[in-house]
């Protein structure tokens, strides 16, 4: 089975500008879209999706519904496509933070330490993990999937990087960028009930 993955990650939002920490924070995405998303939207105009996948998030709703207006019953929200929760260090910047032990420690190893009153890095691999069982049962359910077949998914930049991780052979979360406002094609083809991911 192969299937094409279009992951977005969500518009710019104010903390993003002022390099917040932003998990689960619900804020929307700035009030005037920028150039990425008008491209996204021109890029988008002409393509068909089996289906279609979003953060429950405002910041991702607000995307999706800019970028690919649709019908909301073709829209799957699904909470496991949040961001990491940040816990204790929402809204803060990478300025304030620099000084805190765990924090960069976290840095150096975020397997080894969770953000205070946060989700462990472990919670949140297994979601994500979680999701990407969900959909393949979907999948296999579905009995026109082919090559030819794509899947949108409006997300947040850890949860694009943890996917590319999970499938792409020899590389890890720190190999991947997720600018807000781009699009990653990823094309997946399942191998022994494993997915192998290419760029």
């Amino acid at each position: 089975m192969e299937i094409e993955l279009v992951l977005i990650r969500h518009g710019r939002t104010q903390w993003n500008v002022d390099k917040r920490y932003l998990g689960h924070t619900d804020i929307g995405i700035l009030d005037r879209p920028s150039a990425e998303l008008s491209s996204l939207k021109r890029q988008l105009e002409d393509r068909m999706f089996q289906s279609i996948f979003c953060s429950d998030l405002k910041r991702c709703q607000e995307t999706l519904e800019y970028i690919y207006p649709t019908s909301q019953e073709q829209i799957i929200l699904d909470t496991r496509l949040r961001e990491m929760d940040f816990g204790d260090w929402e809204g803060q910047t990478y300025e304030q933070l620099r000084l805190v032990d765990d924090y960069c420690n976290w840095l150096d190893d975020p397997q080894s330490i969770t953000p205070p009153n946060g989700e462990s890095w472990l919670e949140f691999k297994e979601r994500i993990e979680n999701f990407m069982e969900t959909l393949t049962s979907i999948l296999k359910d579905e009995e026109h999937v082919n090559s030819s077949s794509a899947i949108l998914i409006v997300t947040h930049g850890g949860v694009i990087r943890q996917l590319l991780a999970m499938t792409v052979l020899g590389s890890t979360f720190w190999d991947f960028a997720a600018d807000p406002g781009t699009l990653i094609s990823l094309k997946l083809t399942l191998q022994d009930d494993k997915w192998v991911g290419n760029l």
